[in-house]
């Protein structure tokens, strides 16, 4: 990493220049190169209009659970502990993995059988980006938000990010025609 101030190639990761001492931790810190980016890395995660949770305890019956997702027109339910805690997230996903096929007659089930126990989540202020990159490392579609205590307050999807996403390159295209916006 060389340093703006004096030149001097230091090694990857220093926190300081070897042979001026400057501070170099502002120096490794990504640079958004466009408004995509930008927006990817500065805009909160609250950006995409998260929804109300719908939520569920651990030991809610499974059928249950399912008419509840199935009249909501939803593909999760949140599952919280007594103090209203995000424990575990039950998705079409879990029922087909872990129920369909197995013969198991639903109403036997609670859905801390079938449940993604402790899921990954994000607070509604962090970086789109981070949401982003939790979705895509954890291989999951819906994303639970939490507040400092732990309590669900929105949930998004990979839906919600890429109709986002969708809107911004849309909006960047616009700016950059001189014929004006696309119609479609």
């Amino acid at each position: 990493m060389k340093c703006p101030g004096c030149g001097y190639a230091n090694l990857p990761g220093a926190d300081c220049c070897e042979n001026c001492m400057a501070s170099l931790s502002q120096v490794d810190v990504p640079q958004p190169l466009d408004a995509m980016e930008r927006s990817l890395m500065e805009e909160p995660v609250a950006c995409l209009q998260p929804l109300r949770p719908l939520t569920v305890e651990p030991q809610t019956r499974l059928d249950e659970a399912v008419c509840f997702m199935r009249n909501h027109g939803i593909g999760c339910v949140l599952v919280t502990d007594a103090a209203g805690k995000l424990t575990g997230i039950l998705t079409e996903r879990d029922l087909l993995q872990k129920v369909a096929g197995k013969g198991g007659e639903l109403a036997r089930l609670q859905v801390a059988d079938c449940m993604t126990a402790m899921p990954e989540w994000s607070k509604p202020e962090y970086p789109l980006g981070y949401a982003l990159q939790r979705m895509i490392v954890s291989d999951i579609r819906y994303l639970p938000l939490v507040d400092d205590d732990g309590r669900p307050v929105g949930i998004v999807s990979s839906r919600d990010v890429i109709a986002y996403m969708a809107n911004r390159f849309r909006d960047a295209r616009d700016a950059c025609d001189p014929r004006g916006p696309a119609m479609e």
